[in-house]
């Protein structure tokens, strides 16, 4: 009798280790910040758990030689991705490796910021501002617009992020060239700017004073407001640069269900509050972000995203990488 209950008490715990071993398994590849996944993982567990998320986070060129990889390969991983490179997910709708659909909860996103055919959508907002280290450079002297930097007064005193590591310095670069021309690098090349990796290491340099202005994701800076406030942001008066963190889902033969429900989540209240704490902005209004200017009044001077302007720096991707390194490096 000991016995038979002994086997039933085993079965049980082995059907029970196979039923959580057996959970359906969603990858989302994601630029988001370590601790922004380390904060969404426990609460997606909690709202699905019949359901395993798994991670892989990295940067956003990263992400996209990943995904890249495993379409060479033919055996595809990942479920959901969510970076900041858009160019890059329009590449992916038009070879069709992106599956149609539309988030619940996510009609108050504005149509700018999603694909006309559903491929993708903007789930969060960073931005890149310009930024100083107020230990030697004053609120007063501080550069108010983009254009100011080409003035001799900051020459050696200037980084950016590179186009060829960072998908948000790609987009940045395209809207400097696209309002000012390449003769705008030029004359940042004359002052001596650094253009090296991404956005951690402009602050990385704002911080040393080794570069006491750059530009730079504001993210970064309210990141830094307990630890070091001596890096201050400024709202370039002659327009932010709206970045775009896109959610897509993967084109496969398996069944995507449980990866919609897990793209629906990030457009809840609870998901996209989440993303906000991360200082991005959320794109439904009433999701505030609390530390920084109103999302609507950055749009009033930022130049706007368009579907020609997409177009355009689709097809001049490699050649804007190109231009770029050959004027600055």
């Amino acid at each position: 009798m000991i016995r038979q209950f002994t086997l039933i008490i085993l079965a049980l715990t082995i059907f029970s280790c196979t039923k959580k071993d057996d959970k359906a398994v969603v990858w989302i590849y994601t630029s988001l910040y370590k601790d922004t996944v380390a904060d969404v993982q426990p609460q997606l567990e909690k709202a699905f758990p019949d359901i395993k998320v798994q991670f892989y986070q990295a940067g956003s060129e990263e992400v996209a030689a990943k995904v890249q990889a495993e379409n060479l390969s033919g055996k595809i991983q990942a479920d959901v991705l969510i970076s900041s490179d858009r160019f890059w997910y329009e590449d992916m709708a038009e070879q069709k490796k992106l599956m149609a659909y539309k988030p619940k909860n996510s009609e108050k996103v504005d149509p700018l910021f999603k694909h006309p055919e559903d491929f993708y959508i903007t789930v969060s907002f960073p931005v890149m501002v310009l930024a100083y280290n107020s230990d030697g450079v004053t609120e007063k002297d501080a550069p108010k617009t983009f254009k100011e930097l080409t003035d001799s007064k900051w020459k050696d005193k200037v980084s950016i992020g590179s186009p060829l590591a960072s998908g948000t310095s790609f987009t940045t670069v395209a809207f400097l060239v696209e309002k000012y021309g390449w003769d705008y690098f030029t004359s940042l090349r004359k002052n001596n700017i650094i253009a090296e990796g991404g956005n951690s290491g402009v602050i990385r340099r704002l911080q040393s004073k080794e570069r006491p202005v750059g530009i730079v994701l504001m993210e970064n800076v309210l990141r830094l407001a307990k630890s070091d406030p001596r890096i201050k942001f400024i709202i370039p008066a002659d327009g932010a640069v709206i970045q775009t963190n896109v959610l897509a889902l993967v084109r496969k033969e398996s069944d995507a269900s449980n990866a919609q429900k897990v793209a629906d989540w990030f457009f809840t209240e609870a998901g996209q509050t989440a993303l906000t704490k991360s200082f991005m902005y959320s794109g439904n209004a009433s999701i505030k972000l609390d530390t920084a200017p109103d999302f609507s009044e950055l749009l009033k001077t930022a130049k706007p995203w368009s579907r020609e302007f997409i177009s355009k720096t689709m097809k001049e991707r490699e050649k804007i990488k190109d231009q770029f390194s050959k004027i600055i490096f």
